[in-house]
């Protein structure tokens, strides 16, 4: 039987899960990206950690290929491999070359430090993640030269199997640093797709305004032109005809007083728009005058 109630239940606890790791996973990287300095010392901080706590207690040895390795060596390669963490976001190259003393130390003396293998991984990430794909070539063979070396010193051990499975998980971790990469860059080109959208959509409503605006001042100059033009020559006419014909005198201020009022009407019907149109409450200063109908009695 379907039971609509719990498959919903499941669907929303999901979507908050989701929504939840999804929201941490916003405030770790926010707070990577404000303070990257704290999450490479904390990092740093917890691999010296793992590691000081892996080699006193000695279990390294029962799967290091050389069990008689000399504990300074393995010493020298738990601290040198952590040091080069802090910088691997700026030169991720460069770090990985500075394992390679360390790397080769460690297979001359058959240590097989796992912190040593961590932080490699760490570091061929961030040239997946930051540099061109060509690097991971060179990342490649600075990564497999310690392995051969370690191969060829400890035949015994054997190497294929060793050598298969460092260099499978080294692939791993630069084809999800290219994953993780590609996401960004496609994240990002929607940001600035977002972004330009909202200046195209400014911009034709700029655009948009101005051609209203142009189209109401052109019609406001057609009214008061041609009733100002209108009002003009009654005026004149009027004034000419004051001594000889009152009563034409009268039309022709009868004539200015309606035509007057066109005017004020057409111009207030078109401020009126203008105010129907604005975002806020129009300004008393920018409100049209009030007809004699409107005034307080």
């Amino acid at each position: 039987m379907y039971d609509g109630g719990t498959e919903g239940g499941v669907d929303g606890g999901n979507r908050s899960l989701t929504q939840l790791i999804n929201r941490a996973a916003q405030r770790i990287s926010g707070f990577d990206a404000s303070h990257p300095i704290v999450w490479d010392l904390l990092l740093t901080g917890c691999l010296l950690i793992a590691g000081a706590v892996d080699l006193a207690g000695g279990g390294w040895r029962s799967v290091a290929p050389n069990p008689d390795v000399p504990t300074w060596a393995a010493a020298v390669c738990t601290v040198g491999f952590p040091l080069t963490v802090p910088s691997r976001r700026t030169r991720p190259l460069a770090m990985l070359l500075a394992t390679l003393p360390f790397a080769l130390l460690q297979a001359w003396s058959g240590a097989g430090l796992q912190i040593a293998t961590f932080c490699q991984l760490i570091v061929v990430f961030n040239i997946a993640l930051r540099l061109p794909t060509r690097q991971l070539a060179l990342s490649a063979v600075l990564l497999a030269v310690p392995l051969v070396v370690g191969a060829a010193r400890f035949p015994e051990d054997g190497w294929a199997v060793p050598l298969q499975s460092s260099l499978t998980s080294y692939a791993v971790v630069a084809m999800l640093g290219i994953v993780v990469r590609t996401r960004q860059e496609y994240t990002a080109s929607l940001r600035e797709r977002a972004r330009q959208l909202e200046i195209e959509r400014d911009q034709q409503a700029q655009l948009a305004a101005a051609a209203e605006r142009t189209r109401i001042a052109r019609e406001m100059h057609d009214i008061l032109g041609h009733n100002l033009s209108v009002i003009t020559g009654l005026a004149d006419g009027g004034s000419y005809a004051a001594g000889k014909n009152p009563q034409r005198a009268t039309e022709a201020l009868d004539a200015i007083a309606t035509t007057s009022r066109q005017a004020l009407t057409e111009l207030r019907r078109l401020l009126g728009i203008l105010q129907n149109d604005a975002p806020h409450a129009t300004p008393a200063e920018l409100t049209p005058q009030p007809g004699l109908g409107e005034l307080d009695n």
